[in-house]
């Protein structure tokens, strides 16, 4: 491929710097447009130096990890280090949570545990449509609800104390609505992964990207519209961008908003579906020293967490929606003590009660029942624009799953399959 070629990527988070770093490496020009004063969208650090999202990872990330290794910073990141999750009964952190062994299932009885012996059946007979990697191949399975699904064959008991707090781990889900297919897949990658976190501030991949790539940093794309010669033009407040390739790696919402004079009606559809949860994050000081761990909690508890991080130096507590969608504005102190006081009625005395608070209006997206479904009918829609001579191409968590390798599983080039190759289809 002619190193002449101008890939133009909109959006620095994570999705948008693999997909740049992924075009840069096959030699094409790219130009990466973050309208922020720095890269890492959700995932960018606060001003101390600290995670956010309190994010989880782990070894199946596979993306993610060949992303932290072919950006050079493996030993900085790398192994991941094994983080243990745990319950909260009356107030305490309870013990660790299972690891699939139905044995040894906390909180529910032997009798129900064991009808967890039916998973790996049930894995043997969906694996053909399980690929982390091409989420749009598990379209078929994405016809139930977590709960419809994990209920008939698992019980109830088990579904509320272990597969729906499993899942909430990596992002805050509703058994009722999010699909069964968004757990088979997650399932499916990890069991028996090692969970856990980097050995550094994700800060160190996103500054070695960033290091081989030209950025524009606090440059808002307005609209992607058509250019000449089946090229595109990026349109930002300062000038036109002309490109033989766009990569919009934002929320569904900005991807519509940006692109919307050269989508067709299928895309605009399946971009207006993508829904989002809101979130806050509060991050305070641990009074004393405690082994860092990942708490599970039940939706239905008095509380409005989703999941709760214990780190090795402070606590990150996230709230789920709609809590956090109702406090987005809520001024810091106000929120600060009603975040203090909710985190003391689930583990009382373990932080300070002063803390920092952010604010996430699209924070997750969500994987409700049909959402597979709709990433089948745009990349099939897109391969059909594609064929037509149009280069533009979609990246994001919404894509694939809302984890920080989602993000990178939608950006990525697969050598194998050109359908998945966006704007580099003569070097697939």
């Amino acid at each position: 491929m002619s190193a002449e070629r101008h890939v133009v990527v909109v959006g620095g988070g994570l999705a948008g710097l693999a997909a740049a770093f992924a075009h840069a490496r096959r030699g094409a020009r790219v130009t990466l447009l973050e309208r922020a004063a720095r890269v890492g969208g959700r995932a960018a650090a606060d001003a101390a130096g600290s995670d956010p999202i309190a994010a989880r990872v782990t070894s199946a990330d596979r993306g993610l990890v060949a992303l932290v290794r072919d950006a050079g910073v493996a030993d900085a990141l790398l192994p991941i280090r094994p983080v243990r999750s745990v319950r909260v009964a009356d107030g305490r952190i309870a013990g660790a949570a299972p690891s699939g062994d139905p044995r040894s299932l906390i909180g529910v009885a032997p009798v129900q545990a064991l009808r967890l012996f039916r998973l790996e059946r049930l894995l043997a007979r969906y694996r053909v449509h399980l690929d982390p990697a091409a989420p749009e191949r598990a379209a078929p399975l994405d016809d139930r609800s977590l709960a419809d699904f994990a209920t008939l064959y698992f019980g109830r008991a088990v579904t509320t104390a272990w597969i729906e707090p499993w899942l909430a781990e990596r992002a805050p889900v509703d058994e009722r609505e999010v699909s069964r297919a968004a757990f088979l897949l997650r399932w499916h990658a990890e069991r028996g992964a090692v969970s856990g976190a980097f050995g550094a501030p994700l800060e160190r991949l996103f500054d070695a990207l960033v290091s081989r790539l030209s950025l524009r940093a606090q440059v808002a794309a307005e609209r992607v519209e058509p250019g000449s010669a089946g090229r595109l033009r990026v349109v930002t407040a300062y000038e036109g961008i002309d490109a033989d390739a766009v990569v919009l790696a934002v929320p569904a919402p900005e991807a519509l908003r940006i692109a919307d004079p050269v989508l067709v009606a299928a895309e605009r559809s399946v971009l207006g579906g993508v829904r989002y949860d809101a979130a806050i994050s509060w991050r305070a000081p641990l009074r004393a020293a405690i082994e860092p761990a990942r708490v599970r909690l039940a939706r239905r508890g008095a509380h409005p967490f989703a999941s709760i991080a214990i780190e090795s130096d402070s606590v990150v507590a996230i709230a789920r929606d709609p809590w956090a969608r109702a406090h987005l504005d809520v001024a810091d102190d106000a929120l600060g003590k009603e975040l203090a006081a909710a985190l003391a009625h689930v583990l009382p005395g373990i932080a300070e009660e002063h803390g920092v608070a952010r604010r996430f209006a699209l924070a997750w997206p969500r994987f409700d029942v049909g959402r597979y479904r709709a990433i089948a009918r745009l990349r099939a829609v897109e391969a059909d624009r594609r064929a037509a001579g149009r280069p533009l191409f979609f990246a994001g968590d919404w894509l694939a799953a809302p984890t920080l390798d989602g993000a990178v599983a939608s950006a990525q080039i697969d050598q194998k399959s050109p359908d998945r190759c966006p704007g580099l289809e003569s070097a697939c």
